[in-house]
């Protein structure tokens, strides 16, 4: 790196190695140093009165920093804004992408301009490395136009899972829902296979289903057991018996994303019985209709599982 004063060099480094001309003049340089140490190599343009430090690797983050660099007001967003929040189901680009106003004139390379009239200030978060990246959200709305259905729906599940809340995604919807609007339709369809997707899961239900079983006389059962499996991954079943190692979870597959999770779940319950624990589940659905008899259900399983499990382990310490 060049000799920079400690401040500049500290923000140099903290901005993956960009620097502007700006600060490179606020610190004593003149237009003719700036001018000679791209020539010789020292400084890498990258835009207009935007260099990389030469030692500096030209990585993602560093081409982020750069473009926001050079438009104060470009943010990142779509793929690349996934990329930098590391989600899943996304594929990474090489490239920034960058969202700007429509009267906003627009880098010349090294970046995918995609403009909006919508941009608001809680789509923004605010790096201290400099790069401007679009809030979870708004990344994931702006995601729906490079991805499919399918991908776009494991994506959804993904971030509701890490980043949202379901209310939270159904308010950028709305926010954002405009004709034209590219990734529009992908959205609705995905988000419309959801019963009332406006409203938030019922949060409560796996609590109502512990209550019932404890009162019928079984447990106290364990909230969130931890349990690590025989691959290796550590699940937290919703009400555990390990004394008999028995799970109970509650599956919700009003949302139409259910499917891909319960392809996990007979993963998870493959090797779960590989380290002989057994886990019975029930949906929210049946037990909207039919609580009663599901909870009846979850009786009897756990009376058997208990007559199994002292048979074949009569001298077994819990």
């Amino acid at each position: 790196m060049p000799h920079f004063p400690p401040k500049l060099s500290t923000d140099v480094a903290r901005a993956h190695g960009i620097v502007c001309a700006r600060d490179l003049i606020g610190a004593g340089y003149t237009t003719n140093t700036i001018r000679s140490q791209v020539r010789a190599g020292v400084l890498i343009r990258v835009h207009d009165g935007v260099f990389r430090v030469a030692t500096s690797p030209d990585t993602f983050e560093a081409r982020c920093a750069a473009a926001c660099a050079a438009d104060s007001e470009a943010v990142v967003s779509g793929a690349a804004a996934a990329r930098l929040w590391e989600f899943r189901h996304v594929f990474r680009p090489d490239l920034p992408y960058l969202l700007v106003s429509h009267n906003r004139t627009p880098l010349a390379r090294g970046v995918l301009i995609r403009r909006t009239n919508v941009l608001d200030a809680e789509d923004i978060v605010f790096r201290c490395d400099g790069i401007r990246v679009a809030s979870p959200p708004r990344a994931w709305f702006d995601c729906a136009r490079d991805l499919g259905d399918a991908k776009f729906e494991m994506l959804t599940e993904w971030v509701l899972d890490h980043h949202a809340a379901l209310p939270t995604l159904a308010r950028a919807v709305q926010r954002l829902d405009a004709r034209g609007r590219p990734g529009l339709a992908r959205v609705h369809r995905v988000m419309s296979r959801r019963v009332d997707w406006q409203k938030p899961a019922d949060s409560g239900l796996e609590l109502s289903v512990l209550a019932a079983l404890e009162q019928r006389g079984i447990g106290p059962l364990v909230r969130q057991f931890a349990l690590r499996l025989a691959d290796g991954a550590v699940v937290h079943l919703d009400g555990a018996d390990p004394t008999i190692r028995w799970g109970v979870e509650i599956d919700h597959v009003t949302w139409h994303g259910g499917r891909i999770e319960a392809q996990r779940d007979k993963t998870r319950d493959r090797n779960a019985r590989r380290i002989g624990w057994q886990i019975d589940r029930a949906t929210d659905q049946e037990l909207a209709t039919h609580f009663a008899q599901v909870i009846d259900d979850l009786v009897d399983l756990h009376r058997l599982r208990s007559a199994e499990f002292r048979a074949a382990r009569p001298n077994a310490i819990a």
